[in-house]
């Protein structure tokens, strides 16, 4: 059984797309499926070009996703050079972090065009290069189910995401492409790092496993919805959050 898994991770010959791969969790999803012989399509504002050194056989490539023209010429530049996908991880995202009253309408349009946005540009613009078989997994969050105080932008950004996921799992189905998405707690990343001593304290009173989370910890999420392992898995956010959403549910 050990050994099968193992084979089931391989993504030898697999062309995986990540946005906002520069850093973070993006970063640790690409080194993960490059690692695994995958060749990877590494998007984000600026090419990444460092993180291209870093993962074999693959490209860099600059692109807005909150802007539909940009993510048209990427996929352009996709079927040129691969001429296909099999994975697609729509990881770009940003948080503004304000409540009703003080959010700028600015920030609101801003963080729907990336963190919803992005992933229905990708979608529409490279669902023709999916090949049967291809997996999507969309980055979401625990604060899109939740509404956590401050984040009038970011959490209904990522509640449209889920549903999005939902929606383009049933499109999608024809073309036998699967379409899942992750919904990170608390992750110990660049974005979360300007947290307040007391509100990541407060994060992890509610937390049963007491920890943060790790990049590692969606990474391996992500490996798997994109592998055989789950092969029937579609239409489902797999919340990844130490059990932080079912304890505050």
């Amino acid at each position: 059984m050990l050994r099968r898994m193992s084979n089931e991770l391989d993504f030898t010959g697999k062309v995986a797309l990540i946005t906002g791969s520069s850093r973070g969790i993006g970063a640790a999803i690409a080194q993960a499926f490059s690692a695994r012989g995958a060749r990877c399509v590494l998007n984000d504002l600026n090419a990444p070009t460092e993180m291209a050194g870093k993962c074999p056989g693959s490209k860099a490539i600059a692109a807005d996703v909150s802007n539909y023209e940009s993510v048209v010429g990427l996929a352009n530049q996709i079927k040129s050079d691969f001429g296909g996908l099999d994975i697609i991880i729509n990881n770009a995202g940003i948080l503004r972090e304000k409540g009703l009253k003080k959010l700028e309408l600015s920030d609101f349009e801003l963080t729907m065009k990336v963190n919803l946005g992005g992933p229905f540009h990708v979608l529409k613009a490279c669902g023709d290069l999916l090949r049967e078989g291809a997996s999507v997994v969309n980055m979401a969050s625990v604060a899109g189910s939740l509404g956590f105080f401050g984040q009038a932008a970011y959490a209904p950004s990522k509640a449209g995401v889920m549903a999005l996921t939902k929606v383009a799992a049933r499109e999608l189905a024809r073309q036998k492409v699967r379409v899942n998405a992750i919904a990170p707690g608390v992750i110990a990343t660049d974005m979360t790092s300007g947290m307040k001593d007391e509100v990541t304290a407060g994060f992890l009173q509610q937390t049963p496993l007491g920890r943060l989370g790790t990049v590692d910890d969606i990474v391996g999420v992500a490996l798997f919805l994109c592998s055989p392992l789950a092969a029937y898995v579609t239409g489902q956010v797999i919340h990844v959050n130490g059990g932080f959403y079912m304890g505050a549910s």
